[in-house]
């Protein structure tokens, strides 16, 4: 029997819930992020909790064997990956004023070039304002240095925060599936089991395909531009491989314009090099995005196929207003877990229809 939600519910209470929810989400922002984060990734570690729960492993044991599994994947991934992308980020770093002082001739190189194209502006002037803007960029990265440094420490407080909260959820577990129970009539109570399996699903396959994606291609970005060094079109592009293929499997989080900001440093400090390194890089990237639109995530990303790429995008947009680039890191997972709480209450809900509507469908018949 399906539930019939009134038309004065859709008009009116309806519209008004979303409101209030979305002014308590901007005012609590900072809270909801947190333990909106907290409840993501107990949701992804619940599966393995639970599995060690059934070989009679004690929950709050079995809580702690995962989480140091959690940790220490990220440990080993920090040990493996992130030194070596912090020294040739550095040695990037060290090299730019050599790189800004060498833009001016690279743009006269260029020049008898792109003058052919008949472009509507004075290169040399573009080119200079450019040198000048880069050149202010350098000599500022002293003090922003410092504001990354707090950044970073205040990033570290609230990652604590979170997994302290998240192992709470997970020790808590039952009492917070009773809850959920409690909200469903004795008669249905197997439609709430339905219902949290089916959530914590699509979270957890997010979270892996995710992770998978992102590691391939990081990977992928990473050896690409190691090969353009091979065939000698990038002789410097080695020296920042791994740097631009951490850069680009972290920002693949990111939907959409992850891409674009994955693909713009490599692409600039080409640019130090030569025309054909950029073109190169582009090109690279380009396959990369073909092979991941095309191939990777139909058969990776399955947790959120069917969402309309416009929710996606306004989803996108609403996380990065609310909490920036982690708003908008946060907002994919929530779609995948909405989606599977809106296809588990579409078979049981119906919506009231205007009466108009009605009396036209009674007079058109079956």
């Amino acid at each position: 029997m399906k539930v019939v939600i009134p038309r004065w519910v859709q008009m009116v209470a309806l519209p008004l819930l979303v409101l209030l929810l979305w002014f308590s989400v901007g005012i609590f922002s900072q809270v909801v992020f947190i333990f909106l984060s907290a409840m993501l990734i107990a949701f992804t570690l619940n599966p393995l909790v639970t599995r060690l729960e059934k070989m009679k492993i004690p929950r709050y044991l079995g809580v702690l064997l995962v989480f140091l599994f959690f940790i220490s994947i990220i440990v080993a991934i920090f040990i493996l990956v992130i030194p070596p992308a912090i020294e040739q980020l550095q040695e990037l770093i060290d090299k730019l004023p050599f790189y800004v002082s060498d833009v001016g001739d690279k743009i006269d190189s260029w020049k008898a070039s792109l003058e052919r194209l008949n472009l509507p502006f004075d290169i040399s002037t573009q080119g200079d304002k450019l040198v000048e803007r880069v050149e202010e960029y350098v000599a500022n990265l002293g003090s922003k240095a410092v504001s990354f440094s707090i950044n970073v420490l205040s990033a570290l407080g609230q990652i604590l925060l979170v997994m302290v909260i998240s192992i709470y959820m997970l020790l808590d577990t039952r009492r917070i599936s009773r809850g959920v129970h409690r909200l469903f009539p004795r008669r249905n109570q197997a439609d709430a089991d339905e219902l949290i399996k089916s959530s914590q699903r699509a979270v957890t396959h997010w979270v892996i395909a995710q992770s998978l994606l992102s590691l391939l291609v990081g990977v992928s970005t990473g050896v690409g531009i190691w090969l353009l060094d091979v065939v000698g079109i990038w002789p410097e592009g080695s020296q920042y491989a791994i740097f631009f293929g951490a850069w680009a499997g972290l920002t693949e989080i990111i939907p959409y314009i992850g891409p674009i900001l994955g693909a713009t440093p490599p692409v600039i400090v080409a640019s130090f090099s030569s025309f054909w390194a950029v073109l190169a890089v582009i090109i690279l990237f380009i396959v990369i995005q073909q092979l991941e639109g095309n191939v990777l995530v139909p058969n990776i990303m399955g947790s959120i196929v069917g969402v309309h790429p416009l929710v996606v995008i306004f989803a996108v947009l609403a996380g990065g207003q609310l909490h920036g680039i982690a708003g908008m890191v946060l907002a994919l997972p929530l779609v995948a877990l909405i989606r599977a709480v809106v296809m588990f209450i579409k078979p049981r809900v119906t919506l009231e229809k205007a009466p108009a509507v009605e009396a036209a469908e009674e007079d058109a018949g079956p």
